[in-house]
């Protein structure tokens, strides 16, 4: 009586290794291609801002620079859409 073990074939371990090592490839560089794009939008984008003179610009995207997923999803999520209000001085009566 002859009995196969399907985990024991030959071929079948490494093609599945191969099937999840290609698809593991696909979802990192997917990622990765991703997170480029949202860096160098982040900066263009803080770049380009109106709400910012050139030293919130600059800091802006040296954080960007520091922090890089993290940075650029700050910036849209809080720092695209804010301003920075002058202080107003007081004058003595």
């Amino acid at each position: 009586m002859t009995t196969i073990a399907l985990a024991s074939a030959p071929g079948l371990a490494s093609t599945a290794e191969t099937a999840g090592s290609i698809a593991f490839g696909v979802f990192a560089v997917a990622v990765a291609i991703g997170a480029i794009a949202l860096f160098i939008t982040g900066v263009v984008s803080a770049l380009r801002s109106s709400n910012y003179a050139a030293a919130g610009k600059a800091i802006w995207v040296l954080l960007m620079l520091a922090f890089p997923f993290l940075g650029p999803v700050v910036w849209f999520i809080w720092g695209r859409n804010s301003t920075i209000q002058p202080v107003q001085p007081t004058t003595a009566v």
